[in-house]
């Protein structure tokens, strides 16, 4: 495992030192679709193969309701606070990452910044680019920290792997599972956090082309995962 347990607490910085924002609770399924599809608050962790990942914090806003709808358009008509909200995630990500790695091997760059509506729901989508956040061994990539030392979110947290991989194995199992995506739940206990993706077997890849999406029961489908009941207002940024 790299990276030190001093992490512990500041993780929370990223996601929980904002303000909590009422939103529609989810339909009672989880979406682990990619980031730029999903309807529901989530940490969306996407990782190529040499070990560097997007990282995307998606957050909702229900605009049947007024404040909400005001600040979820604000956000959308001014760049400059979109500017803001997304240097303000980077640098948080930047100090998650100096405090897991002091080789200096790891590195952040601010993404994009994206905004859709969707039925009642605006949807703000943060990414950064995090350089060699998994480590590579062999044709595996390895993720454990900042996840392992202490992280806390309000938001379910997803990681994809590579087009053609699956989720080998991880501590701990993953509330569903999907190719090569999984998703662990809103509060989910995370201290000593590791997850490997691989190259899919055949069966697997067999099991995917079949349409089957499995829970860590073994169970087939998404139900009553988790229904999102809050979210935190873009890292402190309060809209009126």
């Amino acid at each position: 495992m790299r990276g030190t347990v001093a992490v512990v607490g500041l993780v929370s910085l990223v996601l929980l030192s904002a303000v909590a924002t009422p939103v529609a609770g989810s339909s009672g399924t989880q979406d682990i679709a990619d980031p730029a599809g999903s309807e529901e608050p989530s940490l969306h962790v996407q990782l190529s193969d040499d070990g560097d990942a997007t990282v995307t914090l998606v957050s909702v806003y229900d605009i049947t309701d007024s404040d909400e709808r005001e600040s979820f358009e604000s956000i959308r008509a001014d760049e400059e606070t979109q500017d803001e909200l997304l240097e303000r995630f980077t640098d948080r990500i930047e100090t998650v990452s100096a405090e897991i790695d002091t080789s200096d091997n790891m590195s952040i760059a601010g993404d994009e910044v994206n905004l859709r509506s969707a039925d009642d729901r605006g949807i703000v989508s943060l990414s950064v680019t995090w350089h060699e956040l998994a480590a590579v061994d062999g044709d595996s990539l390895v993720v454990d920290e900042p996840f392992a030392s202490g992280f806390e979110t309000d938001r379910p947290l997803v990681l994809e792997g590579p087009t053609g991989s699956t989720l080998e194995s991880s501590t701990p199992e993953p509330t569903v599972a999907d190719g090569e995506r999984a998703l662990w739940e809103t509060e989910t206990e995370l201290d000593g956090f590791e997850a490997v993706v691989a190259p899919a077997s055949e069966e697997s890849e067999k099991e995917v082309s079949d349409g089957e999406e499995t829970e860590s029961d073994g169970t087939p489908g998404f139900g009553g995962v988790v229904a999102v009941g809050s979210i935190v207002v873009l890292l402190g940024l309060r809209l009126r």
